[in-house]
């Protein structure tokens, strides 16, 4: 009976394992860089694979109070990755005005195939080549 006790009690414990494992699958891609990033190198490059249904989420130096932002990304296919989300994070350090922060995108990849998702920072109302630019190739399996 003792046996029978403690054997129910390990299943009722390694249950949420079991079933956590028993997910679609998808898992998460993160790509952050930081302003002093872009700063060492201004035009950079990244290739990511992903399984349909995977995240990619990227996180990138930003400090608008210098009047430069990032822009909206350019995805090349949509069928083939999608945007999910895009917020700003204000930086987390107390009574220091002018401190950068991070915009954050997020997308899901939704079908096998190749594309492309471009970023560029700059002031939108200049006329000047952007001062830091992101592209990732991303592969769907």
């Amino acid at each position: 009976m003792k046996k029978m006790i403690i054997l129910g009690l390990v299943a009722v414990m390694l249950l949420p394992l079991l079933v956590t494992g028993c997910g679609s699958g998808s898992g998460s891609t993160t790509i952050e860089i930081t302003l002093d990033n872009f700063s060492a190198q201004t035009n950079m490059v990244k290739n990511v694979t992903l399984n349909a249904q995977d995240t990619l989420t990227v996180k990138l130096g930003s400090n608008p109070s210098t009047g430069f932002g990032w822009e909206e990304a350019v995805i090349g296919n949509a069928v083939i990755i999608g945007q999910t989300s895009r917020d700003f994070i204000a930086p987390t350090v107390a009574g220091i005005s002018g401190a950068p922060g991070n915009d954050v995108w997020v997308f899901t990849a939704k079908s096998a195939g190749t594309t492309t998702i471009s970023f560029k920072y700059d002031r939108s109302w200049e006329t000047v080549p952007a001062t830091y630019t992101l592209t990732i190739n991303i592969t769907v399996k």
